[in-house]
């Protein structure tokens, strides 16, 4: 009793994009291709060793004019589209590319190009579109024109892409009998192991046809079978597998096998209206290939009417790949975490601070540090000073205060400063202490404001009273706003009005004098009292100090037995 044949379905291929290649692909675009956007010839590679999906990967050596595939890998054939303008994307039509692609490789089957290099017949492009900075909200508008692309968003590290895997659209493909595992037909497992073994290079490829029956047991390269067989009758047909590597973890086949059936209908027509069999070779962690499936197949069209199918100008291509939602539409890939500086600056700035806090503090707590906000009233040697050792701590919120410019004279001890900076006379210190603090590291929110602090003893005219007022109002808002204090002035007064503020609003203040031949550096007190847990108060001990409660600490004031001047 005949077994129904069925269809043949095959399984899609799924394009594995590693990071690597968006960071090659926007490397060539702006150092080398620039406005260049000529196809160029790229490749990928896919593998049968323990197959997931049916995964066609391409990484930064896709562009390499030697491409060398990984081990227990097969090298796929490629062309990338890239265009410079939105224009130009639009205009590209993706029926006319996806005839076009399919016309190179229908010219390769007639050519004769596949028998030298077989690899060839794994075949993808990508048509992109790369852009500098672009309005996502475009996007839709480019999809409604049919347009399929990668999308180089380089302001915001996201690719959106689209593969194409063309194969001819020819009559479809019957399945004669169930599909077998290797493994199921011992007896034919030991006779092509051992054409396998026998086949040495023949065998190392993509594809390749083993002969075996209890005679004879062979190997052929694709070149050896079409140049040497011009007719088989089909007792003789049945002791030929066509083999092929396949990277489908499915009962289906690979679609690499779509184009591999078609290349050999056309190259021999003798073996149409016969029963193929067609292995999917598939290997395990070991390298045993017991697991391969073979499909018994037949094209049923008559020879003419087949290759009529291929000398028609009309003939037509299928291999768009779908995304992930199943449809017609691209996928999108962010860099973001691996691409952009800023990101990348943070990372290692992160780590080097989970190290030090490792080794030296294991109960810091790196997020309060990151999200206190620290209000810096001087940026001259000592607000310098603190700045970056703020940053190298991993403080992510600085505000400098001062009413200076920066003097030739600073550079040398003021290290967010350059020569440059005091050559133009009207650089306010505060200003660009914070443009430089975010060079240092960009993902620091850090700002600077040109303020007068107002002193006892430094009497404030009629003409400077309104802006006083002002510059008043603006310190009281910054205070509220900022959780610690650095009182970082060159003068004892101008320390008066930041410490009273501390004091009012209850905030840490940090202060920190040089002298010529001393220094001071002093937590203020709070007057927040320690809260109770039943009747003791909780107090942190450490071993060999002695701990004082921040209720009880003084300020720097508090000795004083007269109130501060203008000293200078």
């Amino acid at each position: 009793m005949e077994t129904e044949e069925s269809i043949l379905q095959f399984a899609p291929l799924q394009s594995f994009v590693s990071p690597s290649f968006w960071h090659k692909l926007t490397e060539i675009k702006t150092d080398f291709d620039r406005l260049n956007d000529e196809p160029k010839p790229i490749c990928g590679y896919y593998s049968p060793r323990e197959a997931k999906s049916c995964i066609l990967e391409v990484d930064c050596t896709a562009f390499n004019s030697n491409f060398k595939e990984p081990k227990f890998c097969f090298k796929a054939h490629g062309t990338i589209y890239n265009k410079n303008t939105l224009e130009n994307f639009k205009e590209t039509d993706k029926t006319s590319l996806l005839q076009q692609e399919g016309l190179k490789l229908l010219e390769e089957f007639r050519t004769d190009i596949i028998l030298e290099d077989p690899s060839r017949l794994a075949r993808f492009f990508i048509l992109s579109f790369a852009v500098s900075n672009y309005d996502v909200s475009r996007l839709n508008y480019c999809f409604a024109d049919n347009a399929f692309l990668i999308f180089q968003d380089l302001k915001n590290y996201n690719y959106y892409y689209w593969f194409g895997f063309p194969s001819p659209l020819t009559s479809t493909l019957k399945l004669v009998d169930p599909v077998v595992k290797l493994r199921d037909i011992p007896e034919k497992e030991s006779l092509m192991q051992e054409a396998f073994a026998m086949g040495g290079v023949e065998c190392a490829g993509n594809f390749f046809i083993l002969s075996v029956n209890e005679e004879n047991k062979n190997c052929f390269a694709l070149k050896e079978f079409v140049n040497k067989f011009k007719s088989l009758p089909e007792s003789a047909v049945k002791d030929f597998y066509f083999c092929f590597a396949d990277n489908s973890e499915y009962l289906e086949p690979s679609w690499v096998m779509r184009v591999y059936v078609a290349f050999l209908l056309y190259k021999c027509p003798f073996l149409l209206q016969q029963k193929l069999q067609f292995v999917g070779v598939r290997y395990d962690q070991d390298m045993n290939w017991n697991e391969s499936q073979i499909w018994q197949v037949r094209q049923s069209i008559e020879a003419d009417d087949y290759l009529k199918e291929f000398n028609n100008e009309n003939v037509k291509f299928v291999g768009w790949e779908l995304n992930r939602n199943r449809k017609l539409q691209p996928r999108m890939a962010s860099m973001k975490e691996s691409m952009d500086p800023t990101i990348l600056a943070e990372n290692s700035v992160n780590l080097n601070l989970k190290l030090m806090k490792w080794r030296l503090l294991p109960d810091l707590n790196l997020n309060i540090l990151a999200t206190t906000k620290c209000l810096l009233f001087g940026a001259g040697t000592l607000g310098c000073a603190v700045a970056r050792m703020l940053l190298g701590w991993g403080f992510k919120h600085i505000t400098f205060v001062d009413s200076g410019k920066v003097r030739f004279s600073n550079p040398v001890r003021q290290y967010l400063y350059t020569h440059q900076d005091a050559c133009k006379e009207n650089i306010m210190k505060s200003t660009i202490a914070a443009e430089r603090v975010k060079e240092i590291n960009p993902s620091v929110n850090s700002s600077g404001y040109v303020l007068n602090i107002p002193m006892p003893g430094h009497p404030i005219g009629e003409r400077l009273k309104e802006q006083t007022i002002k510059d008043l109002s603006k310190l009281k808002d910054l205070a509220q706003q900022h959780d610690a204090f650095f009182l970082l002035t060159d003068s004892r007064e101008s320390r008066w009005l930041p410490t009273l503020l501390g004091a009012a609003y209850q905030k840490i203040v940090i202060n920190a004098a040089l002298g010529f031949d001393s220094y001071l550096v002093q937590r203020h007190g709070s007057a927040k009292h320690v809260e109770k847990i039943g009747d003791t108060a909780t107090e942190i001990q450490i071993d060999n100090l002695r701990c004082i409660k921040g209720e009880d600490l003084g300020c720097y004031f508090c000795n004083d037995v007269t109130a501060p001047g203008n000293v200078s």
